[in-house]
C-alpha cells in the first residue's frame, strides 16, 4: 500500500473551525428532535387505526427500505430518473463522509485497543476520490433537472392549492427552491474546495479527482491559495449545515417521514375500507374534525412529497372536477397545523386537571370547517374510489379511506348526501338492490336455464361453485345477457353451480362507498349469514365490486374462509384445463378495459387477456393506461347513482383513451364498465364501429355456449 497516495483530513482548517464543525451537531440534533417531537405530538392526536400497523415487522422493514430509501415507486413515472440520480448521489456521499469519519475520528479511538485501520490510501483513495467527484456531479445534474422541471416545464401536477388554503409560514415561503439552491451549492462548493486544496497543496501523485483536479488548475491561474481554501471550507460547512437544517424545517421533511409512513402502510388489499368498530356504542360516525382521523392518516399528511403523482391518472383531476387528491392532503395538513396548538393545549390542560382521558373535548375552534371549507363537499363526493391516487403515491398515503370517512359523517350524522343516492339507499334497504326492483324477481334472468337455487339443492356443499350474480347481472337488461352467457359457459364446462336467487342481496358496495356504513353493515351481515349457511367451496361473480367486497371486506363481518373468483380468472382456468374450448373465430381488433376493482385494487389482469387470446382470430392490443394503470370508467365509489355535474364526463375521457387503439370490440369485465362505456359509444353514435362486450359473451360466442 502506497501511504503517500492520500490526503490529510482537515488540512489547513483552524481549530476554531473544527470546533464549529462538531459543535453545530448539537443544535442540529436538537432541531431534529424538536421537529420530530412536534409532529409526534400532532400525530398522537389521531385515533387508533382499525387495522394493526405493527404486524409483520420484517416485511414492513424490507418494504420501507425498498420503497422509501430505495425509491421503489418513484422510478415508474416520467422524471423518476431524476430521483434515482439524487438517490445514488446521496448514498454515495453519505458512504464517503462515513469513510472519512471512520478514518479520521474512529481510527484514533480504535488504536487505543490495538486496532489499526489503514484504508484511506493507495488505490482505494484513488477510487474514492473519483467516486466522490461523480456523486457531486450527479447531485448537480439532479438539481439542474429539478430546477428546469419546476421553473421551465411547470407540469400541472406540481401545482399547489389556492393560496388561501396554505399557511403563511417558513416552509411554504421557502418552497422547494431554497432546498434546491442549497442542494446545488453544496456539491459545487465541495468540488471547488477539492480544487482549492489540490492547488494550495499539490500532491506528489495524480489525483483521480477528475473534476477537482481541473478546478485546481483554474484556482492556480486566478492566484487562489491557502487563505481561499480555508474560508471556502468554512463556507462549504455552513452550506452543508444549512441543507441539513432544511430537512426538518422545509418540504424536504418527506426525506424523514416517507420511510416511516411506508413502514406503517396498509398491507391489506388496496381499496378495502375499515369498518366502524362499534356501531352500538359510538357517539359519532365518520370524520368531521381533523383530529378524528387515525394517527396513520395524520402521518400521511406529514409525509406528502407534494409530487402530484396521485393526480397523474386521477379521473376527477383529468376531467376538470374539484377533487384533487394532492390538494386535499395538503389542505388538511395545513388545517391540522393551524388547529394543533389549540388541540395540544386542551390535551395538556385535561391531563394536568387529572381527567381520566386526555382526549376530552377540544375547545371551540374559530377556523374553517374541515369538510365544507378545507376539503369542500364537491371534492368529498367526487371520488370514484378507483385507487389511482394510492397507486401513484410513492409514500403510501391512503386517500380513499380519508374521503369515505368524511362521507360517513355527512351521511350518517347529517343526512347530507347526493340527492340521487336516496333512491339507491332505499332500494338496497327495502328490496336488496339499488334500483328498488322487486326482490322476488332477482332470479328471473335465469328463467329456462335450469339453474338451481342453493335453497333447492339437497347437498349444497357438493356444488363446485356458488354463482354470485350481483344486482346488475340480475336486474339490468344488458347485463342479464352477460349473466346468461357466463352461466352457459359454466354449463358447457360441466361446472356444478347454483345461485342464491331471492336470498341474494346487494353486497352493499354503493352504500358503503357513499358513506352509509350502517346500511352496508346490515346487508353485509345478512349476506354473510346466508353464505355461511351453504358453506360454498368457491364463489364466482362477474362483478369486480361484488368480488372485492366478498373477498376483502366481508371477512370483517364474519364470512368464513372461501375462495372468491372473478369471471375472468375462472374462465381462464376452465380454458387452461381444457373444459372450455374456444374454436369459433372472432376476427376482430380487441382492447380490454381493466376494471379498477380488479386490476388496481386486486392486481388481477392476466386471466382476462389469456382468455381473450384463446379466441381464434382475436387481435388483442393493450393501451398504455391498462392493467394497474387503468383509467376509471366513472361509476365506482357510488358514482353510478349520482350525476356528474363538473367538467368532462369520465366515461368520455376513458373512451377517447381506448379509441386510440382503434378497436372493433371493447371487452369489459364489469357491469358498471359495461353501462358507462356503452353510454360513451352511443353518445358518439359509434355503435356500428365499436361494440362493448363482456369477456364471458365473447368466450361464449367462440365456444358456442351463448344462451339467448
Amino acid at each position: 500500500m502506497n501511504q503517500e497516495v492520500t490526503r490529510e483530513i482537515l488540512w489547513n482548517v483552524p481549530t476554531v473551525f473544527v470546533v464549529f464543525l462538531y459543535g453545530m451537531l448539537l443544535p442540529l440534533t436538537a432541531a431534529f428532535i424538536w421537529v420530530g417531537m412536534r409532529w409526534y405530538r400532532m400525530i398522537r392526536l389521531g385515533a387508533s387505526t382499525a387495522d394493526n400497523r405493527f404486524d409483520q415487522p420484517g416485511r414492513r422493514l424490507f418494504m420501507a427500505f425498498r420503497d422509501g430509501v430505495g425509491q421503489g415507486f418513484l422510478g415508474r413515472e416520467t422524471w423518476g430518473w431524476m430521483h434515482y440520480i439524487f438517490l445514488v448521489a446521496f448514498v454515495g456521499l453519505f458512504i464517503g463522509t462515513s469513510i472519512v469519519f471512520v478514518n479520521d475520528d474512529i481510527r484514533w479511538f480504535l488504536a487505543f485497543f490495538g486496532i489499526h485501520l489503514y484504508f484511506f490510501y493507495g488505490d482505494f483513495y484513488h477510487v474514492f476520490k473519483a467516486v466522490m467527484d461523480t456523486c457531486f456531479l450527479l447531485l448537480i445534474v439532479g438539481v439542474i433537472a429539478a430546477g428546469a422541471r419546476r421553473g421551465l416545464r411547470k407540469p400541472t401536477l406540481l401545482n399547489q392549492p389556492a393560496q388561501a388554503k396554505l399557511r403563511d409560514n417558513w416552509e411554504n415561503r421557502a418552497g422547494y427552491w431554497l432546498p434546491l439552491t442549497l442542494l446545488a451549492l453544496v456539491p459545487l462548493t465541495g468540488l471547488m474546495l477539492e480544487g482549492a486544496r489540490i492547488n494550495a497543496d499539490p500532491p506528489k501523485f495524480v489525483e483521480w479527482a477528475y473534476i477537482g483536479r481541473n478546478i485546481g488548475l483554474i484556482d492556480g491561474a486566478l492566484g487562489a491559495g491557502v487563505t481561499f481554501h480555508r474560508y471556502l471550507w468554512l463556507f462549504h460547512v455552513l452550506l452543508v449545515y444549512g441543507l441539513l437544517f432544511c430537512l426538518p424545517f422545509t418540504k424536504l421533511r418527506h426525506f424523514l417521514f416517507a420511510p416511516i409512513n411506508l413502514y406503517f402502510r396498509n398491507l391489506k388489499p388496496r381499496g378495502r375500507l375499515a369498518p366502524i368498530k362499534d356501531f352500538e356504542n359510538a357517539e359519532t360516525f365518520g370524520v368531521a374534525q381533523v383530529e378524528e382521523y387515525s394517527w396513520k392518516q395524520l402521518l400521511d399528511m406529514a409525509s406528502c412529497l407534494e409530487c402530484g403523482r396521485c393526480t397523474i391518472n386521477c379521473p376527477t383531476v383529468n376531467t376538470g372536477k374539484t377533487l384533487n387528491p394532492k390538494f386535499l392532503v395538503i389542505s388538511q395538513r395545513e388545517h391540522l397545523l393551524d388547529k394543533a396548538p389549540a388541540l395540544l393545549a386542551a390535551k395538556a390542560a385535561s391531563a394536568a386537571a387529572g381527567e381520566a382521558s386526555a382526549d376530552s373535548a377540544a375547545p371551540a375552534y374559530a377556523g374553517p370547517d374541515m369538510i365544507t371549507e378545507v376539503a369542500t363537499e364537491a371534492a368529498v363526493w367526487g371520488c370514484t374510489t378507483c385507487g389511482w391516487c394510492e397507486e401513484g403515491c410513492p409514500v403510501g398515503i391512503e386517500h380513499i379511506q380519508r374521503i369515505v370517512d368524511m362521507r360517513r359523517y355527512l351521511t350518517l350524522m347529517e343526512s347530507k348526501f347526493p340527492q340521487q343516492a336516496t333512491n339507491a339507499f332505499k332500494g338496497i334497504e327495502n328490496q336488496g338492490n339499488p334500483w328498488g326492483l322487486a326482490q322476488e324477481k332477482r332470479a328471473d334472468w335465469a328463467e329456462g336455464l335450469e339453474i338451481p337455487q342453493m335453497a333447492e339443492v339437497e347437498n349444497p356443499e357438493e356444488m363446485d361453485v356458488m354463482y354470485w350474480v350481483g344486482c346488475a347481472g340480475s336486474y339490468d337488461e344488458r347485463n342479464q345477457r352477460v349473466s346468461r352467457s357466463f352461466a352457459g359457459l359454466m354449463k358447457q364446462a360441466g361446472v356444478k353451480f347454483g345461485i342464491l336467487g331471492v336470498e341474494e342481496m346487494c353486497t352493499g358496495d354503493p352504500a358503503r362507498r357513499l358513506g352509509n356504513e350502517y346500511l352496508y353493515a346490515t346487508v353485509a351481515g345478512q349476506n354473510v349469514e346466508t353464505i355461511n349457511k351453504y358453506k360454498p367451496k368457491r364463489i364466482v361473480t362477474q362483478c369486480p365490486h361484488c368480488f372485492h367486497n366478498l373477498k376483502n371486506e366481508y371477512p370483517d363481518f364474519g364470512l368464513e374462509t372461501v375462495e372468491v373468483m372473478h369471471e375472468a380468472e375462472f374462465i381462464d382456468e376452465l380454458i387452461s384445463s381444457g373444459r372450455l374450448k374456444p374454436n369459433k373465430p372472432i376476427d376482430q381488433r380487441m382492447t380490454y378495459h381493466d376494471p379498477c376493482y380488479m386490476a388496481r385494487h386486486n392486481r388481477k389482469w392476466d386471466g382476462a387477456r389469456s382468455a381473450l387470446k384463446a379466441i381464434p382470430g382475436a387481435k388483442v392490443k393493450d393501451i398504455d393506461l391498462s392493467k394497474n394503470r387503468t383509467f376509471c370508467c366513472g361509476a365506482g365509489g357510488g358514482c353510478m347513482w349520482k350525476e356528474e355535474k363538473e367538467g368532462t364526463r369520465i366515461n368520455q375521457k376513458r373512451f377517447d383513451q381506448i379509441a386510440e387503439a382503434d378497436p372493433e370490440t371493447m371487452a369489459v369485465g364489469c357491469p358498471f364498465c359495461m353501462t358507462m362505456m356503452e353510454d360513451a359509444v352511443k353518445s358518439r353514435s359509434l355503435e356500428d364501429k365499436m361494440k362493448v362486450r363482456d369477456l364471458s359473451e365473447l368466450v361464449a360466442e367462440s365456444t358456442g355456449a351463448n344462451v339467448k
